[in-house]
C-alpha cells in the first residue's frame, strides 16, 4: 500500500498552486493508495482541558461542549476555528485538542478533492506527547536557517518560540518553577531537529548547557539532538495516530469503516510490535492445514480399508462375482438367494401382508393394497386411517418387522427399512 503525503502551506489556498506532496517507498496500485494532509506545525495550537464527566462522543455535543471549555482562552471566535480532540479520550480526564483555522483548512482540503485527491487522514506535523504514552517533557526544532523555532510540550502545557527566545524562556520556567537540584529534567532525552536546523539546535543546547547551574548541566548533557528528516517525521506523527479529520472533516458512513479497517489491517501487517502475533498467526494456520490434511489422510485410509473389507466379504461369499460396486452386488446375490430357496424377504408382498396382520389394530381395515415390486419395493394401503394414538404403534410394530411405514395425505406407504426414502 503507498500512501501519499501532501504538506498544506501556511499561505491560503485560492490561487496557490497545489500543496507540496511525498511518496512513500512502499509502492502498491492505486486502488491501494491512501492520501494524508499533513497540517503545518505553525497552523496549529494546542490546548489541554478536562472533559467534563459522562460526556458522550455524539458530533453535535462534543464540538459544543469543546467551543465552551475553550472560549476564553482562544483570541479567535470558536465558529471560524477547527478543533480536534485527541485520539482515545476519556471523560472526565485531560485531554489535548488541536486548534487551527478552519477556512484556511477547508480550502486546502476542497483544492485537493478537486484535483482527484480524496483525502484520507489529515496529520498534525507534530503533536505534544501525552503522559501515558511517552516521556512527560518533549522538543522539536523546525524552521530555516534564518527563522529557527522552538517546540516545546512539558508540564501539562505546548508551546512555540523561534529557537532563542524559547530556550530563555524555558530557562525561566525552569529555574522558578523547579527544584536546584534539576531532578524535574528528565535524562537522555531526544531532541528532534530538522536537517536545516540540526546545527542551529546543537549550538543551542550546547549554550543552555553552559549556562545551567551544575546540578542542571549533568542533566542537560545527556540530552541529544536527533536529526528527523520530513519524511520521517511525518511517519512519526502519523503513528501518533492523531487524526484532524474530525466533526465536518470526518468522513462518514462507509469510508469511515473503511479507512479504520484498511488502517487496522497495515498495522497488523507491518508494525514490528505486531510481528509476534503475525508468528504466532501462521503457526496457527500452518498447525490448522496440517491437521486438516492429517484428518483428511485418515478418513480417506478408513474408506479404502471399508471399501477393501467388502470387496473381501463378496469375494468369499460369491467367488464367482466380478466386483464392481461390492454393496450393491452383495444385496443382488442375497436377493437371488432368498428367490430360489422360497425364503421370504421384506421385499415380498406375503412378508408385507403377514406383517399387516399383526400390526393393524382390530377396529382397522383396508380397502385396498396397490403393490410395487419394479425398482423399489412399495405398498400402498386403501382407506386406512389410524387415530393419533394407534398410528405410532402401526408404525412401530412394521419396523420390527423389517418394514417403514410413513403417511401422507391420508395414504400409507409401506418400504423395506433398506428402501425407505
Amino acid at each position: 500500500m503507498s500512501t501519499l503525503i501532501f504538506t498544506l502551506p501556511m499561505q491560503a489556498a485560492n490561487g496557490s498552486p497545489l500543496p507540496q506532496h511525498v511518496l512513500s517507498t512502499q509502492e502498491a496500485g492505486p486502488r491501494d493508495k491512501e492520501i494524508w494532509a499533513v497540517v503545518p506545525a505553525a497552523a496549529l495550537s494546542w490546548q489541554l482541558v478536562t472533559l467534563p464527566s459522562g460526556l458522550h462522543r455524539q458530533t453535535q455535543r462534543l464540538q459544543t461542549v469543546l467551543h465552551s471549555l475553550l472560549e476564553e482562552s482562544l483570541l479567535d471566535d470558536t465558529e471560524h476555528l477547527h478543533l480536534a480532540l485527541q485520539p482515545k479520550w476519556q471523560a472526565g480526564q485531560t485531554a489535548w485538542v488541536a486548534v487551527c483555522n478552519k477556512a484556511w483548512l477547508k480550502a486546502h482540503i476542497d483544492q485537493l478533492q478537486a484535483s482527484g485527491h480524496r483525502v484520507h487522514r489529515i496529520v498534525p506535523e507534530w503533536t505534544p506527547v501525552p503522559d501515558s504514552a511517552g516521556p512527560a517533557m518533549s522538543a522539536w526544532v523546525c524552521g530555516t536557517p534564518e527563522a529557527p523555532q522552538l517546540w516545546v510540550q512539558h508540564a501539562n502545557a505546548a508551546w512555540h518560540l523561534p529557537l532563542q527566545a524559547g530556550l530563555q524562556h524555558w530557562t525561566e520556567q525552569g529555574h522558578k518553577t523547579a527544584p536546584a537540584d534539576g531532578s524535574h529534567i528528565p535524562l537522555n532525552l531526544s531532541l528532534q531537529a530538522a536537517p536545516a536546523v540540526a546545527d542551529l539546535a546543537l549550538k543551542a543546547l550546547s549554550t543552555l548547557q553552559a549556562s545551567a547551574p551544575n546540578a542542571v548541566s549533568e542533566r542537560l548533557r545527556t540530552w541529544r539532538i536527533q536529526v528527523t528528516p520530513a519524511l520521517s517525521r511525518y511517519r512519526l506523527a502519523a503513528e501518533s495516530n492523531w487524526d484532524l479529520a474530525q466533526f465536518e472533516f470526518a468522513a462518514h458512513g462507509s469510508a469511515r469503516w473503511r479507512q479504520n479497517l484498511r488502517r487496522t489491517w497495515q498495522n497488523l501487517a507491518h508494525k514490528p510490535e505486531w510481528r509476534a502475533a503475525r508468528w504466532c498467526a501462521g503457526l496457527l494456520l500452518v498447525t490448522q492445514l496440517a491437521g486438516l490434511n492429517i484428518s483428511a489422510w485418515q478418513l480417506n485410509a478408513q474408506a479404502t480399508a471399508q471399501k477393501d473389507a467388502q470387496k473381501s466379504i463378496l469375494k468369499q461369499t460369491f467367488p464367482h462375482v466380478t466386483v464392481v460396486d461390492a454393496p450393491l452386488q452383495m444385496a443382488k446375490e442375497v436377493r437371488q438367494l432368498q428367490g430360489s430357496s422360497g425364503a421370504l424377504s421384506t421385499r415380498d408382498l406375503e412378508h408385507v401382508l403377514h406383517a399387516l396382520g399383526h400390526a393393524l389394530p382390530a377396529d382397522q381395515h383396508i380397502s385396498g393394497i396397490d403393490y410395487l415390486a419394479q425398482g423399489q419395493t412399495d405398498t400402498k394401503l386403501q382407506g386406512l386411517q389410524l387415530s393419533a394414538t394407534q398410528a405410532p404403534a402401526f408404525a412401530q410394530a412394521l419396523r420390527a418387522q423389517g418394514l417403514d411405514a410413513q403417511v401422507s395425505g391420508g395414504q400409507w406407504r409401506i418400504t423395506p427399512l433398506k428402501e425407505a426414502p
